[in-house]
């Protein structure tokens, strides 16, 4: 399979990435009882999982730690229960 290299930003700036391909092992749904009665789910779908790479697309880039450097593109989901008196009437 070819890799496919993108960009990520980290503490140094722009860098290098590799896409990794990656399996949801689990996606659960923070949820929140607000002041006006509404409980609110909302939770992060990832989209992409990057890891940086020095600029010869194959070594792996690391942060001062020792770990890889890690990035993703995600999407906020967000399910309102909302009570029936805060609906707008039509």
């Amino acid at each position: 399979m070819t890799k496919k290299i993108s960009r990520m930003s980290s503490p140094e700036g722009e860098i290098l990435a590799e896409d990794l391909e990656y399996e949801t092992i689990k996606e659960d749904w923070n949820i929140y009882k607000l002041a006006d009665g509404t409980t609110l789910k909302v939770k992060m779908v990832v989209q992409k999982i990057s890891r940086g790479v020095m600029d010869d697309q194959k070594t792996i880039r690391y942060a001062p730690d020792g770990i890889p450097m890690y990035a993703a593109r995600w999407s906020v989901v967000m399910a309102p229960d909302v009570p029936e008196e805060l609906l707008k009437k039509k």
